[in-house]
């Protein structure tokens, strides 16, 4: 994989993480909590945000206190441009999750094939 011409260093290599958070089992409707969070790129594309994993997480808008959160759906990543540098783009890690309180009330999903439509607009 080469970016701007140059071979991409996983090792050092950022990326940024976008948590999505679902508060009806509707997978279409998602809204963005936190900030974007830089983070290195393998950790972005290991298990660490695979569907179904638990996590403990603070959302200063939503309570002042860590909850635990479901990811909801499958991976997804896509490139977005730098922030600050122009010209330059790279990965954005979507993490699509839910309270561990409304989990279980969503439908399981299969990784494939995965429809489209199941992602949110």
């Amino acid at each position: 994989m080469s970016n701007i011409g140059n071979e991409l260093d996983l090792a050092n290599s950022r990326a940024l993480v976008r948590y999505m958070l679902y508060t009806d089992v509707n997978r279409r409707r998602a809204t963005q909590v936190g900030e974007d969070t830089w983070m290195d790129y393998e950790v972005i594309c290991s298990g660490k945000y695979d569907y179904a994993t638990k996590h403990e997480l603070i959302f200063r808008e939503l309570d002042d206190e860590p909850g635990q959160y479901i990811v909801a759906m499958v991976p997804y990543i896509r490139q977005i441009s730098h922030p600050t540098k122009a010209g330059v783009t790279i990965p954005l890690r979507l993490v699509y999750i839910t309270s561990e309180a409304l989990w279980p009330f969503f439908d399981p999903i299969e990784e494939e094939p995965l429809d489209r439509a199941m992602l949110p607009e």
